[in-house]
């Protein structure tokens, strides 16, 4: 019995005891020289955007649709490689009813169109771009339209 004691006793114990939480001969690893990988960078950012290098037209989200579609112009000298932008979406008495900024990494060649496409800002697939083809039931769904702005372009580096 006095052993059990004894173990008990020391079990409860021997947790208290400092610990050492340090190790001991740790060196930090070597930091590699970032002049030569910054040279090797795949993409050049142009802050603030000019206007119209980048014209974004074409818009579509019909009622039940899950997906927003819209076209992407290149209209500088250099080849784009992605765009930062902000869609910004307004009820039929101009109202803000959201508004979301998005990143696509897309390659447009110079003078070139693409086609961009990104999720719906609409989950319950109540609304429709107004300008797309009506939907059959219009008394249940609410029409609104979009501005869409570029706020950054990727050009590829030569």
């Amino acid at each position: 019995m006095k052993k059990l004691l004894i173990l008990a006793l020391l079990a409860s114990i021997l947790p208290l005891a400092a610990q050492r939480t340090t190790r001991s001969k740790l060196r930090p690893e070597p930091v590699a020289d970032h002049s030569e990988t910054s040279a090797a960078a795949t993409a050049d950012t142009v802050v603030p955007t000019e206007a119209h290098l980048v014209d974004l037209n074409g818009y579509d989200k019909p009622l039940r649709s899950r997906r927003e579609t819209f076209f992407a112009t290149n209209n500088g000298e250099r080849e784009v490689c992605a765009l930062a932008y902000t869609i910004k979406y307004y009820d039929t008495a101009g109202r803000m009813l959201h508004s979301a900024s998005h990143h696509s990494a897309t390659s447009i060649p110079p003078t070139e169109t693409r086609q961009l496409s990104i999720r719906s800002w609409d989950a319950q697939n109540a609304f429709y771009y107004r300008l797309s083809t009506a939907p059959e039931r219009v008394a249940q769904a609410t029409p609104y339209d979009v501005r869409i702005t570029v706020d950054t372009i990727f050009y590829k580096v030569q």
